[in-house]
């Protein structure tokens, strides 16, 4: 049959539709590659420290100079017992009732947290006998998990402690997530410290740097030259 003038018109539309689709998914798929590459401005921000802990001191979890945690003692209870509290400032929280936390153990939305004070250590003295005790008595490099507030946002971080067996307390290191609401892990520090508690993160994809065949179809004259 000899060819007809809607012949070349048919043929050409059908080229279009191809292209069209062709195009079309391209360009899903390099959504698609910028949603799994882009990172998502997640960081921890770890800061080492070797301080000790005593009556008034503070703890700024994010250090913008506005204290997110207290400590407060000796408070006298009875004339016989002395303790040293960990105090939540604002609307800030502490996971499991400040209690010691292992390394690795997630500090987040489904933690259980309370905004009022917590015991750390205490000493008390009876009939000439004296004893220290309390939750944090004798813990080395253990953890304290946080809830607390930036700009009207709720972060996570954790602190990390050692107590000696008398109840001297030493702020060991401490750090926070940057995005609002999600967890940290305790020991958690970025991953680009040579912590010892420190709980390695896999750092987000690297992009390619050429497009695929799709992505060079969706670029047209500019993928094509970008090999």
């Amino acid at each position: 049959m000899p060819p007809t003038k809607e012949q070349p018109e048919i043929l050409n539309n059908q080229l279009n539709k191809r292209l069209l689709s062709y195009v079309t998914a391209a360009g899903a798929a390099g959504v698609g590659v910028l949603a799994m590459t882009q990172p998502a401005n997640a960081k921890v921000v770890y800061t080492p420290t070797n301080r000790s802990i005593v009556e008034d001191s503070r703890l700024d979890l994010n250090n913008d100079n506005i204290p997110d945690f207290a400590f407060h003692g000796p408070f006298a209870f009875c004339g016989t017992c002395t303790y040293l509290d960990v105090i939540a400032l604002k609307f800030n929280k502490m996971m499991s009732n400040a209690q010691p936390l292992a390394s690795g153990i997630s500090v987040g939305p489904d933690g259980k947290f309370r905004g009022i004070k917590e015991e750390m250590t205490d000493f008390c003295t009876c009939s000439g006998h004296s004893a220290f005790g309390g939750p944090w008595l004798g813990i080395q490099n253990e953890y304290m998990g946080f809830e607390f507030n930036i700009k009207g946002a709720a972060h996570f971080g954790w602190a990390r402690f050692s107590v000696t067996d008398e109840g001297a307390i030493t702020l060991t290191g401490y750090a926070y997530e940057t995005v609002s609401l999600k967890p940290i892990v305790t020991g958690d520090t970025g991953g680009d410290n040579d912590d010892e508690g420190s709980v390695d993160q896999p750092g987000p994809a690297a992009a390619s740097p050429h497009p695929s065949g799709l992505g060079r179809l969706a670029l047209g004259a500019q993928g094509r030259t970008a090999r």
